[in-house]
């Protein structure tokens, strides 16, 4: 049987959040907002699943809020550790998604 690919709502709060900055002005220039700014959702409950497909580390997507914004974050994590991957705003079934889980 695969593995689920559910979304668990779970606390996640991290010692050390880091990005490639690189990829953080990527993100900035296409959707208005940097990886920086992402942070700013831990700690804090996200929906969070594993990816499954074969990455050299586990990859997590997650959605959850940043004041009133909602958002779909791409992560790899390590214990207490995250690197952000990428993010955007939610679409309307991810935000879907969150709201109903609350």
């Amino acid at each position: 049987m695969p593995p689920s690919r559910q979304f668990h709502r779970v606390y996640r709060s991290f010692d050390e959040i880091t990005f490639d900055p690189g990829k953080s002005d990527e993100v900035l220039a296409e959707r208005g907002f940097d990886l920086g700014y992402i942070a700013g959702m831990f700690p804090g409950h996200v929906l969070e699943r594993e990816d499954t497909r074969p990455y050299p580390e586990p990859r997590y997507p997650a959605i959850g809020t940043i004041a009133l914004d909602v958002f779909f974050v791409v992560y790899a994590r390590t214990g207490r550790r995250c690197r952000l991957i990428t993010a955007w705003e939610a679409t309307r079934y991810e935000r879907k998604l969150w709201y109903d889980a609350l």
